[in-house]
C-alpha cells in the first residue's frame, strides 16, 4: 500500500496556522483565547461573475438547494436542528466571486460546525424534486428585493455601471433565469466548482488546528455522478468596462420617498490606493460625524440616511454614496452630493478628519475581531482572494500611513465629479433634474 502524502504545515510570524491537506483543501485556523465559540468557514471559489447570462443565479440556487437535504441529513431542516439543537447557527451566502457556508457554535461542538459546512458543501443530494419546490421561494427573495427601495437602488446602480457583464447582474439572477435553470446544470456547476483543491476552510475561536487539520483529512466531495467530475480549471473572467461618466438611470416607481446611488468605478482589491479610498468613504459617509451626514442631514435636513458604499473584486471595484430623501429635494441633495465630491477632491482633509477617520476605521475593524466568526471570514476570505492573509495589524499599519497628501491624490483620480454616475428610483417621471445636476 501506497502512503499518502503527509498534509503541509506552514507556521509564520502570524496569529493564524495553515495546512494544505493532500486533497488540496487549504485550511487556515486562529485561536482566540478566551473565547467560549468556534466559527467555521468554507469558502467556495465561484459566485455570480463566474456564470453566463444564461445561468445567472446558478450559484445562489445551488447554496440554496444543498440545505433541502444531504447524505448524512437527507431531510431538509435536520442539518440545521443539529446545529441549532446545541445553540449555534448555520448559514450561507452567495456573492460576486465566493460561495460562503459558515457555523458559529459553542467551542465544545466544534465537531457538529465542521459536520455542518462539509456537508452542505461536499455531500448535497441535490435532488430533481427538491429544485422544484427551492424555485418558488428564490423567486420569492428577488421579489422581495425589488420591493424594498433602498436594497433595489444597489441592483440598478450596479447594472447601469457594469451593464451587461456579470458584475452588472443581480447575484440571485432574474425571475426568469431561476425559473428556467435545470437539473443538470445545478449538479453539473456542483461538480466542476466544488472539489476539495480549490476550497477553503477557515476556523477560529478556542480551538486547536491540528483537531481542525485531523477532522477535514479525509474530506473529498461526494454528490451525483462523482465520478464524471473533471478537474477543477481556472476560472476565466473578464474586466468590466465601466458605463460612461455622466451615464444616468431613472427608474419610476410610486414611491413617497427617492432613493440614489451616486458613484463611479473603484479600485481592485490588491490596488495599493485601496486604504486611501477607504479613508476617503470614512471621511465622506461612514457615520454620524461624516461630512455627508452632518452636512445633509444635520445641518440642512435633506435625507434620512446617507452614507458611502464601496466593492472591490480581482480586478475592479465600485465607490458610492446612497441616499434616501423627499423626492421634491432630489435635485438639492443630487447637487449637494457633487459639491463634497468636488470639495474632497481641491481641499486637502484636515489632520483632526484624517486622524478622525484613521481611528474610526481602526477602532471598527478592533472591535469586528473579537467575534470568532469575523476572524474566521478575515482569515478564509484572505486565504481565498489574496496573495496572503493580511494581519489586522498590517492592515492598521496601512491606513494609518496614509497621509493627507495620499488622500487628495486618490481623491482627484477616483472621486471627481465629472466621473459621477446616477441611479434613482422613486416617483420621478422626468430625466431632465438629475442630467441638469449632472452637467453643472
Amino acid at each position: 500500500m501506497t502512503a499518502s502524502p503527509a498534509p503541509t504545515r506552514l507556521r509564520a510570524a502570524v496569529p493564524h496556522d495553515r495546512t494544505v491537506q493532500p486533497s488540496g483543501l487549504r485550511v487556515v485556523t486562529q485561536s482566540l483565547p478566551g473565547a467560549r465559540s468556534a466559527s467555521v468557514v468554507l469558502l467556495v471559489p465561484v459566485g455570480s461573475r463566474h456564470e453566463d447570462e444564461a445561468h445567472a443565479g446558478l450559484s445562489h440556487l445551488l447554496e440554496h438547494l444543498v440545505f433541502k437535504g444531504t447524505r448524512d441529513h437527507p431531510e431538509a431542516g435536520s442539518l440545521s436542528q443539529l446545529v441549532e439543537g446545541i445553540g449555534g447557527s448555520v448559514n450561507a451566502s452567495t456573492d460576486r466571486e465566493l460561495t460562503v457556508y459558515s457555523s458559529k457554535v459553542p467551542a465544545e461542538h466544534l465537531d457538529v460546525a465542521l459536520t455542518a459546512v462539509s456537508e452542505l458543501a461536499l455531500h448535497p443530494l441535490l435532488r430533481r424534486r427538491d429544485l422544484v419546490a427551492e424555485k418558488p421561494v428564490i423567486v420569492d427573495e428577488i421579489r422581495m428585493y425589488v420591493d424594498s427601495p433602498s436594497d433595489h437602488v444597489f441592483t440598478l446602480f450596479d447594472e447601469l455601471l457594469y451593464a451587461r457583464h456579470p458584475l452588472g447582474r443581480e447575484i440571485a439572477g432574474t425571475i426568469g433565469s431561476v425559473r428556467r435553470a435545470t437539473h443538470q446544470a445545478v449538479v453539473d456547476h456542483w461538480r466542476s466548482s466544488y472539489q476539495a483543491s480549490g476550497i477553503v476552510l477557515a476556523v477560529a475561536g478556542s480551538i486547536d488546528h491540528d483537531d481542525v487539520v485531523r477532522a477535514s483529512a479525509a474530506w473529498q466531495a461526494v454528490g451525483p455522478d462523482v465520478g464524471r467530475r473533471p478537474a477543477l480549471a481556472p476560472r476565466s473572467t473578464s474586466a468590466p468596462t465601466p458605463a460612461a461618466p455622466g451615464s444616468l438611470r431613472v427608474s419610476h416607481r410610486r414611491l413617497s420617498q427617492g432613493n440614489l446611488c451616486l458613484g463611479m468605478p473603484g479600485v481592485a482589491r490588491d490596488d495599493p490606493d485601496r486604504w486611501a479610498l477607504d479613508l476617503l468613504g470614512a471621511v465622506l459617509g461612514d457615520g454620524m460625524g461624516s461630512r455627508l451626514f452632518l452636512d445633509l442631514r444635520e445641518r440642512r435636513s435633506l435625507v434620512y440616511d446617507v452614507s458611502t458604499f464601496s466593492a472591490s473584486y480581482a480586478d475592479a471595484g465600485t465607490f458610492g454614496i446612497h441616499a434616501g430623501f423627499d423626492p421634491d429635494d432630489a435635485k438639492t441633495v443630487v447637487g449637494a452630493i457633487l459639491d463634497q465630491l468636488d470639495r474632497i477632491c481641491t481641499e486637502p482633509v484636515t489632520p483632526a478628519e484624517l486622524s478622525r477617520a484613521q481611528a474610526y476605521t481602526r477602532g471598527r475593524l478592533e472591535l469586528r475581531m473579537e467575534d470568532s466568526g469575523a476572524v474566521a471570514g478575515w482569515i478564509g476570505t484572505g486565504e481565498a482572494l489574496l496573495p496572503r492573509i493580511l494581519t489586522v495589524e498590517e492592515v492598521i499599519e496601512r491606513f494609518e500611513s496614509v497621509s493627507a497628501d495620499d488622500l487628495l491624490r486618490v481623491a482627484r483620480q477616483y472621486l471627481d465629479p465629472a466621473r459621477a454616475r446616477l441611479a434613482v428610483l422613486g416617483p420621478f417621471r422626468s430625466r431632465s433634474p438629475f442630467e441638469r445636476a449632472l452637467r453643472r
